[in-house]
């Protein structure tokens, strides 16, 4: 949806140099504002914007070119984390979330309420505003809602006359990407970046200021994020019981096929176990069908039954899942609450007559094994998730703080809290 118009609600902000002033800031040289000739005609103000200005710019692209260097990056973040230093979000101000709060109530009263990431923009005239989206990613061919946006701003920006006092709201329910498919087909410039990038564009150009407001901190890449992907339930296990390194690697070496973490992600891991007793759901709603290939194990129950007798016992067997089903709620308890709940249906459960006691028990015993596989693997990954999740929150404070120092002028990024 494109070209949706508001009337403006109240709200004030100080307004960007005039038109002239900008142009006349951003075409000269540094060559001409040390000519003393050209001193005695310009204001020092105005030298005093110029330079900031060009230092500023400089200051941007350099954080942008670190941060576009993933591996150092990430162990900025790492470190940060490993210091236990505190992780606050970055809001944007008071007078900006109020508008996107608006602005967001307008859009959901029209398209309703979405949880899954999307985007949607504002341009913001003194008479008038013009909201468009609400645009969804298109990962089959890499488009991210956020190039949609830039797309639609753009073209709207050159296609008319732009006063001073336009404004840009950008909304995306994840923070914009750092890190893109590598894909060379692709475009490849993280949504963060591009950006960035264009609000610099913008306000050069146009005199426009850009907003862009987040409901969660996306890091570099979310979800996909794999830097705690070794962290098993094993080693979960060497971590709590280890004091320090030295003694987890020790452990973690007399395991087969369990490769030691270094020593940083060690750390913020041991935090992270290290505080309140963990309690987890088993799994949110869109995941009870993956969770029944834990019990696959268990038809080697019946191996080497033929006909109806297997035929009956494999319905056995589904009826018994199925039923297990009701234990995978997404209720938060801690792994022994559980494993007992595992244990207390599978001596509840009541078989046919037609399955014998031998194999009964053998069942029980197989059920047992199977959940207590899945409520570790889960248990595991509720760390995993924990570790993303700080780990994605301190990407994005990091990386805001680096770059907004730089930008303060034409730009405000921040977390709404809707």
């Amino acid at each position: 949806k494109f070209g949706r118009k508001r009337p403006l609600f109240s709200g004030h902000e100080e307004q960007p140099l005039s038109s002239c002033k900008r142009m006349c800031l951003t075409d000269w040289s540094n060559r001409a504002l040390q000519h003393d000739g050209l001193k005695a005609y310009v204001s020092p103000t105005w030298v005093s914007r110029r330079t900031k200005y060009l230092t500023d710019t400089k200051g941007l692209f350099g954080q942008i070119l670190f941060w576009s260097n993933t591996e150092n990056s990430a162990k900025k973040v790492l470190e940060h984390l490993r210091s236990k230093a505190a992780i606050v979000d970055t809001l944007l101000s008071d007078s900006v979330s109020r508008k996107f709060s608006a602005f967001h109530r307008d859009m959901t009263e029209e398209c309703g309420a979405e949880a899954k990431q999307h985007s949607w923009a504002v341009l913001e005239k003194p008479e008038e505003i013009i909201m468009y989206g609400p645009y969804y990613p298109n990962y089959n061919n890499g488009e991210h809602s956020e190039d949609i946006i830039i797309k639609q701003t753009q073209e709207l920006l050159c296609s008319r006359d732009v006063p001073e006092d336009w404004k840009v709201y950008v909304f995306t329910m994840n923070s914009p990407c750092l890190v893109r498919n590598t894909d060379p087909c692709i475009n490849t410039d993280p949504c963060m970046l591009s950006l960035i990038h264009k609000a610099w564009e913008w306000w050069r150009v146009h005199g426009v200021k850009t907003h862009i407001g987040y409901v969660r901190c996306w890091g570099f890449k979310g979800n996909k994020e794999n830097l705690f992907k070794e962290i098993n339930f094993r080693q979960v296990e060497c971590i709590t019981q280890g004091v320090d390194y030295e003694s987890y690697s020790k452990l973690a070496d007399k395991i087969t096929d369990l490769n030691p973490l270094c020593e940083t992600v060690f750390s913020i891991a041991k935090d992270v176990l290290r505080s309140d007793k963990k309690h987890f759901p088993m799994m949110s709603s869109d995941q009870k069908q993956d969770r029944r290939s834990y019990f696959k194990s268990m038809s080697c129950s019946f191996e080497g039954k033929q006909g109806d007798e297997k035929k009956h016992l494999t319905t056995e067997l589904n009826t018994m899942i199925e039923a297990a089903e009701a234990l995978l709620s997404e209720k938060p308890e801690s792994i022994e609450e559980h494993l007992e709940k595992g244990e207390a249906f599978s001596m509840a459960h009541t078989f046919s007559s037609q399955v014998c006691e031998a194999l009964r028990d053998e069942m029980r015993v197989r059920f047992q094994q199977c959940w207590r596989e899945m409520v570790q693997d889960r248990y595991a990954e509720f760390v995993r998730d924990e570790l993303t999740e700080k780990f994605n929150r301190s990407t994005v404070q990091l990386f805001l703080q680096d770059v907004q120092t730089f930008t303060r002028q034409y730009l405000q990024i921040g977390k709404l809290q809707l």
